[in-house]
């Protein structure tokens, strides 16, 4: 990817990444408060997520300054680049998390136990990006075997933090 296409690479990722913060901010800003709990202002539920939101949010302001200073609002789109984009092996990469984690946020979560829906999440992330057409069948099954053992570690280990150290009730 040559300089130009970067900044204009950074002028749609900035664009996108401003209205995720807000989103985000806007989001934290709605959660409960608990004040009929008496609870400290400073641990409210939306009080990490919204300070997440602020900082990404400034940090795409920054990258939308630099990518207009260079001219990234210039896309020059068509038919032909739009296609090549979609073709990427990194752009159906990028698609494919996408979907898989609104399948884990809309589908898995609150249908059945966390711990389950963790280590499906985790267990088809492995497998989607790490899985070859041309490997062996020996390698394969190899892959496929460490997928599911790091997804049974990842989700104890994850559901256990929650748990136990956060004292946070799981789905």
């Amino acid at each position: 990817m040559n300089e130009k296409d970067m900044h204009k690479a950074d002028f749609v990722t900035s664009v996108v990444l401003l209205v995720f913060s807000i989103t985000v901010v806007w989001m934290s800003i709605e959660m409960p408060r608990l004040e009929n709990r008496d609870i400290n202002p400073l641990t409210v539920p939306g009080i990490v997520p919204g300070f997440l939101g602020v900082v990404i949010g400034i940090f795409s302001l920054i990258l939308l300054e630099r990518s207009l200073r260079h001219r990234g609002y210039k896309l020059e789109l068509n038919g032909e680049k739009l296609g090549f984009f979609f073709r990427k092996s990194s752009s159906l990469r990028m698609f494919g998390t996408i979907g898989l984690a609104l399948f884990y946020a809309w589908g898995l979560i609150g249908r059945i136990p966390y711990p389950v829906s963790t280590f499906l999440f985790v267990f088809l992330f492995i497998v989607l990006f790490e899985y070859s057409k041309s490997d062996t069948a020996e390698r394969k099954r190899k892959k496929i075997l460490m997928a599911a053992v790091m997804a049974v570690v990842v989700s104890a280990i994850v559901s256990a933090v929650f748990r136990y150290l956060f004292l946070v009730k799981l789905p």
